[in-house]
């Protein structure tokens, strides 16, 4: 497999029409004050905000080193202007921020799913599918000028002879615009390892995985709610809706503001769990298909994020580029298991810690030594 390398870097893209909640959400997220008032192209700044991942494990990790430095996984959320009907083209102010999310790692979709008299809808309806529609096909529409340009460099530059590589790009560039014509995004196509690299190079927008967020408030029709969610799966080949969210965006904003014993009080009041800040992070990180590995010591705990089937090799390097370039062995433990038995030194003598060569796969919860000639 290719693997991405990440840690401390993932990135996510708030996408949606104006006033589906993107810019409450992002304050929610972040903490940050953006605008987010009741009128359509509010946000007029790029806007980005670094959270860290919620990790008790690597909190339980500090507190049994007494580590002086703490470095969570973390990630960065952008959040755009509302998209409209022609954005691509110039409406509204969603086109000249569509660059700020080329380089995310997923695309949260946020989609209004409540009436109100107060808050206004740019189309004067309810209808999360179609306002996913509306923005996907935006993105779709960047995405073939970008793939058009490319494809008139590669077709000058190949003047003087058509190599195998440029046959091969070229190729996958009139694949991908016909699939793009015909209004699906490139998430959903089958490529092999080389159209892959050759389209990653060209970060479009829609070849990024996507979460959603149905905005509900109470007065909504469950079965409505359902439907959307089915749907919304169904496109996403997502067959158990793991990555549909719902809630109410508003009270996801409340509860960042609340004390852990207030938000237990109000949830009691509510009677069920809502959806929470730490829910979006979690799924969004879920999503990218990630895990995380831990380093530490009284000096400094670590909390790394991978992709699930990277090797101890290129875990060593997220830690240091020279650690994976001069990888030898690690030793490797459970970091709960570690701990439950009191340290690295009991953890040894119980025969827990592993010793492993480049080709181990890193589980989650791992906790590293690297050895390499440095």
């Amino acid at each position: 497999m290719s693997q991405v390398v990440r840690s401390h870097t993932l990135s996510l893209g708030i996408v949606g029409l104006p006033n589906s909640g993107k810019s409450t959400l992002f304050n929610a997220l972040t903490k940050k004050s953006v605008p987010a008032e009741n009128y359509p192209f509010c946000t007029l700044d790029k806007n980005v905000g670094v959270v860290q991942i919620p990790d008790e494990r690597l909190s339980r990790l500090a507190s049994f080193f007494d580590a002086k430095k703490i470095v969570p996984s973390s990630m960065t959320f952008v959040d755009i202007a509302g998209l409209v009907k022609g954005a691509s083209k110039g409406e509204g102010l969603g086109n000249q921020f569509l660059s700020h999310i080329r380089e995310v790692d997923v695309i949260l979709y946020i989609l209004r799913a409540f009436h109100s008299e107060e808050i206004v809808h740019v189309y004067n309806r309810i209808d999360p599918i179609d306002d996913f529609e509306i923005v996907q096909s935006e993105l779709i529409i960047k995405d073939i000028e970008v793939l058009e340009k490319r494809y008139d460099s590669v077709k000058r530059n190949s003047r003087s002879g058509v190599t195998d590589t440029i046959k091969l790009e070229l190729d996958t560039l009139e694949k991908t615009l016909e699939w793009l014509g015909e209004g699906k995004p490139v998430i959903d196509m089958k490529l092999n390892d080389d159209q892959k690299s050759i389209l990653h190079t060209l970060f479009l927008l829609t070849n990024k995985e996507r979460v959603f967020l149905l905005n509900c408030k109470e007065g909504v029709e469950s079965t409505d709610i359902e439907k959307w969610i089915e749907k919304l799966g169904e496109i996403s080949g997502d067959s158990e809706n793991r990555f549909v969210l719902t809630g109410d965006v508003k009270l996801l904003s409340d509860l960042a503001e609340m004390e852990e014993d207030e938000i237990g009080d109000f949830t009691q009041l509510l009677g069920k769990e809502p959806t929470s800040i730490e829910d979006v992070i979690k799924t969004a990180y879920d999503r990218l298909n990630l895990l995380t590995f831990y380093t530490g010591s009284s000096k400094e705990c670590n909390a790394w994020s991978i992709e699930r089937g990277a090797t101890i090799k290129g875990a060593a390097g997220v830690i240091h580029t020279d650690l994976g370039k001069n990888f030898i062995t690690a030793d490797v433990v459970n970091v709960e298991k570690m701990m439950d038995i009191g340290g690295w030194n009991k953890a040894k003598e119980s025969g827990l810690i592993k010793n492993q060569g480049k080709d181990y796969l890193v589980k989650d919860g791992d906790y590293v030594i690297i050895l390499a000639n440095t």
